[in-house]
């Protein structure tokens, strides 16, 4: 017989209604507390609880079978009195269940698994783990609808006594439903010979399994979901959710306690332009460099600017390249060597406000260029101010004709994340990459007027935590909550598990309404939307092994080791072979190719 979930609820509501409690005593064959109860309708107390009692009630004559896999479903045998169910559904029983268990969220049919799951006892009676009644940890399977698919699952013996206020980890081996589908998995307590703790009114713990071939894993956002999301600035500067926020104000959102602090005279940032940097345009430098400037340019020696080892006139070029450990330029118009040696030089222009352009790359930057030798090729080094910098990386990091605020916002951010580079780079000759792996750089090449005013508004602003600049993450949409880094690129191993390393409190996570009502003018954020991956056992399988190593076997199941944030900080594969617990990040957007690792395994 199946029983929805609301049945369950309305025979415990008329259960309620019929009873009159009457007096407490103590039972004198045992330290146990009892209530004792008086039935006001016996018949009608039956035909409340009806069949769902029959159901949940094991009669106290009766031993549950505990077999693996059977369906078993206890009944209420006809000498079974209506106040002696009452007696053992009113009882001094409670427990909590932890929020963390290994319970897979996807699994093949019929797979078994180990799961663990932390219960505390917080009733009045102690849990004997041995003895004739001894207390078990079991589970239900229910389908969509709420109809029971499997009343009783494999029980597993606690580890011990657990008395009031004690928690214990219980370990059960799960078997997934035959037929693909989505299930509630229900854990219950339950006393050999008594009863089931969800007949005492004692709540239990579900989780949502999909069964399947393989995994479909379901998201939204896009990126790693630390600090300002880009959609959200968005949404906020146009009050998707509440007020019109200014670009203080969103940052404030993003960045709790971090402080906007005015360094007008801060140094210059290095940007490296050569390769393995491509610029988010697809080219780069390898060997050669050719540079020229509509205003003219100087090759000085780095050290001292006052050696000046060519003089190139509007328009000239001069060409950089490798020779051996050295770098040698030439003058492109005489073919004439004008350097060649191991010291660094820059190619500086004669007008400050004139950029140069690079050929190889098809841009132009403002500042200097500083050339050396490293690693076997040419490094092209950018030396320009913050607020140039930012001309040249605000365009290719947001959209320029969206909210003024929401780029005011990006603005303040991306100089800070520069900055905060900066200030760990003291062994390399650069500050941060032209590219996605810090922020898109077009140089000068790629300045609007839209843009650049949104820089000029902020000139010299930074993001600072007690003196120093802040880790200033973005990504294009979180999927509606930020991150904590700690969870994300900095998980640390905790026992044989995956956990949060210590993050910063301005990086902690935060909710992002605005980012799932942001719009432009093409419509509304294409992230905010559920998208949806699938992949099989085998490609699972063979995914682990080419980047992990390890062959899992056969796939069974996987399950997430879930951060507050709803994150994964790890996620679980077991194979017939093998189990694995894999970095979250790593594994879902770098080994699978997942946009973001705001996922499920079932439509959310």
């Amino acid at each position: 017989m199946r029983f929805p979930v609301w049945r369950t609820l309305v025979a415990r509501l008329a259960l309620g209604a019929l009873l009159a409690v009457t007096a407490t005593q103590a039972d004198a064959s045992s330290p146990i507390t009892k209530t004792t109860v008086a039935v006001a309708d016996a018949p009608a107390l039956a035909a409340a609880l009806g069949e769902q009692a029959a159901a949940s009630a094991v009669d106290v004559n009766e031993q549950p079978t505990s077999r693996a896999g059977d369906l078993v479903i206890a009944r209420k045998s006809a000498s079974t009195s209506a106040s002696q169910v009452v007696e053992r559904v009113i009882a001094d029983l409670d427990a909590t269940y932890d929020d963390h268990t290994t319970v897979p969220s996807a699994a093949s049919a019929g797979a078994e698994m180990p799961v663990e799951i932390r219960i505390t006892n917080t009733g009045k009676r102690t849990w004997v783990a041995g003895g004739d009644q001894p207390v078990r940890l079991g589970y239900h399977w229910y389908d969509a609808d709420g109809h029971t698919l499997l009343g009783d699952g494999a029980r597993a013996a606690l580890p011990a006594d657990v008395s009031t206020g004690q928690t214990t980890t219980v370990t059960v081996n799960v078997r997934a439903p035959q037929v693909d589908g989505t299930y509630v998995l229900a854990w219950d307590l339950v006393q050999e010979g008594v009863g089931w703790f969800s007949a005492s009114a004692v709540s239990m713990k579900s989780e949502r399994v999909v069964v399947g071939d393989g995994v479909t894993f379901y998201g939204k956002g896009w990126g790693h979901g630390i600090g300002l999301s880009q959609w959200g600035a968005q949404g906020w500067a146009q009050g998707a959710a509440g007020p019109r926020l200014s670009g203080e104000e969103i940052l404030a959102k993003y960045f709790p306690g971090a402080n906007l602090v005015s360094r007008p005279e801060a140094p210059p940032f290095r940007v490296l332009i050569s390769a393995p940097s491509n610029g988010c345009v697809g080219r780069t430098i390898f060997d050669s460099a050719r540079m020229s400037s509509e205003g003219g340019m100087r090759l000085v020696n780095d050290a001292d600017p006052a050696i000046v080892y060519a003089q190139a006139a509007p328009g000239q070029t001069l060409r950089a390249s490798r020779s051996g450990a050295a770098v040698m330029v030439t003058d492109e118009w005489s073919r004439r060597v004008v350097y060649a040696g191991r010291d660094a030089v820059r190619v500086v222009p004669v007008q400050p406000w004139d950029p140069i352009s690079i050929s190889e790359k098809g841009l132009s930057y403002r500042g200097d260029l500083w050339l050396q030798t490293a690693g076997g090729s040419l490094t092209v080094v950018n030396v320009v101010s913050p607020d140039d910098y930012m001309r040249g990386v605000l365009p290719g990091e947001m959209l320029p004709f969206w909210e003024i605020e929401a780029l005011r916002a990006q603005a303040v951010t991306a100089r800070t994340y520069a900055a905060w580079k900066q200030s760990s780079a003291s062994e390399r000759e650069w500050d941060v990459r032209d590219d996605v792996s810090d922020q898109c750089y077009g140089g000068h090449s790629a300045e609007t007027e839209r843009t650049n005013t949104a820089v000029a508004s902020t000139a010299g602003q930074f993001l600072f935590y007690d003196g120093e600049p802040i880790r200033a993450m973005f990504s294009s949409a979180n999927g509606g909550a930020t991150e904590n880094p700690g969870c994300v690129f900095n998980a640390i191993r905790v026992g044989d598990t995956w956990g949060c390393a210590e993050g910063w409190s301005y990086l902690s996570s935060v909710p992002d309404p605005a980012e799932l009502a942001a719009y432009d003018k093409r419509g509304a954020n294409p992230y905010a939307e559920l998208w949806a991956e699938h992949f099989s056992g085998g490609e699972i399988r063979a995914q682990i092994l080419v980047d992990y190593g390890v062959d899992i076997g056969q796939f069974l199941s996987i399950a997430f080791n879930e951060s507050a944030g709803g994150r994964p900080i790890s996620v679980i594969v077991r194979g017939n072979r093998r189990s694995v617990d894999l970095h979250g990040d790593q594994f879902l957007r770098r080994t699978l190719g997942l946009a973001s690792t705001m996922v499920r395994t079932a439509p959310f």
